[in-house]
């Protein structure tokens, strides 16, 4: 046990030691956006900043094929992007278009939304990568050019490339640490 205590202490040290990127890698990861599994839909979220401070949320809800439900964009004026993506209007879009069963993705917001969550329904929380929430990006930055304000699309907009790009994803790069023990 002593020893097995010192080699592990032995490699943390050797680890600490390196010089950062040789410990790294870069793996190729295929991301794209995943439907849920009927019957729930999942609603992806994102803000977006200009340079001037200007930002705006967007959001969509799919199907579990995939399909378009609802979408949102909102112009909130001036904030930061933490601030602008915890305007996710989401939950009440579904909870207004009757969707029951819903996948959302993970963020600080889960706190204030409490009494959304307290609805007769069913939420799951996931992550979602952002090279698989191209939709959800258009919409936000779409609304830095809209007045202030809630913006509900009756109609999906035009985002079908954005909508077939989360479905088939891209290889992307991430960054792992690794370790030898």
């Amino acid at each position: 046990m002593i020893i097995d205590v010192k080699i592990k202490a032995t490699k943390i040290q050797r680890i600490s030691t390196t010089p950062m990127g040789m410990n790294n890698r870069q793996v190729e990861k295929w991301i794209c956006w995943s439907p849920p599994i009927w019957p729930w839909c999942k609603s992806n979220t994102d803000g977006a900043i200009k340079k001037a401070g200007e930002t705006s949320a967007g959001g969509l809800i799919r199907d579990h094929n995939g399909a378009w439900v609802a979408s949102f964009g909102m112009n909130i004026g001036s904030c930061s992007i933490t601030v602008a993506e915890l305007w996710d209007q989401g939950l009440n879009v579904a909870w207004q278009n009757g969707i029951r069963w819903l996948q959302v993705k993970f963020s600080p917001l889960i706190k204030s939304i409490k009494d959304l969550i307290s609805h007769d329904w069913r939420i799951t929380i996931n992550h979602v990568y952002k090279e698989a929430n191209f939709a959800a990006d258009f919409l936000a930055n779409h609304e830095l050019s809209t007045p202030l304000g809630l913006h509900l699309f009756p109609n999906p907009p035009s985002i079908i490339d954005y909508l077939q790009h989360d479905m088939y994803g891209e290889v992307t790069h991430i960054l792992f640490f690794l370790s030898s023990f």
